[in-house]
């Protein structure tokens, strides 16, 4: 997730390094936060691979506070982003997070991989919703469960599952208006892509 973010910035505007982590920590706070260290590796580890490369400060869109080095984007970081964005597979436990990052950064990809991906995730969401009313069924509908379980558990396990079953449902709805805000930029010729 972190790669993605920081190449995600990057596409933007040469940044530097502590603009990095103060987007970084906004966009994935207020709980967690990337430590400069773990930052400071991940820019060493993405400038040896190519992805990233020294950037010029007048670039950089934000006053400078501070010393710091800029980075920008190469060519090769470029492509690993889009390879990022386009990753549907790998830690779908997360990918709900990982999704609402890729949400603010889809205008870079092309209509139709817009589209793959909002798709995906409605997908996704229905699946999240379809397994929560579906458990919530199960238990309700289950003797042995009722048998095993205080009132306290069953009435609180029905509650929880109802309430994640409507954030999924809210997260759908989400997703749905990007997909018609994606449709309209389609039909009215617009580009939405920066790439």
């Amino acid at each position: 997730m972190y790669e993605l973010l920081v190449l995600a910035l990057l596409m933007r505007w040469p940044l530097h390094a502590y603009f990095i982590a103060d987007i970084t920590n906004s966009i994935i706070g207020p709980w967690e936060k990337i430590s400069r260290g773990s930052l400071s590796g991940l820019l060493a580890k993405l400038e040896s691979r190519g992805m990233i490369e020294p950037g010029d400060p007048a670039q950089v869109p934000f006053p400078p506070t501070r010393s710091a080095r800029v980075f920008a984007i190469t060519a090769a970081g470029r492509k690993r982003f889009f390879q990022l964005m386009m990753d549907t597979t790998s830690n779908p436990g997360n990918y709900q997070r990982i999704f609402r990052l890729k949400a603010l950064h889809l205008e870079f990809l092309p209509l139709k991989d817009q589209l793959f991906l909002v798709d995906h995730y409605l997908y996704y969401c229905q699946t999240a919703a379809h397994y929560m009313r579906e458990e919530a069924e199960d238990m309700r509908g289950s003797d042995m469960k009722h048998e095993t379980s205080s009132e306290w558990l069953t009435m609180t396990a029905l509650t929880l599952m109802a309430t994640a079953q409507e954030q999924w449902e809210l997260e759908r709805e989400w997703a749905q208006q990007l997909r018609e805000r994606i449709i309209a930029a389609q039909i009215s010729g617009e580009t939405t892509t920066l790439s």
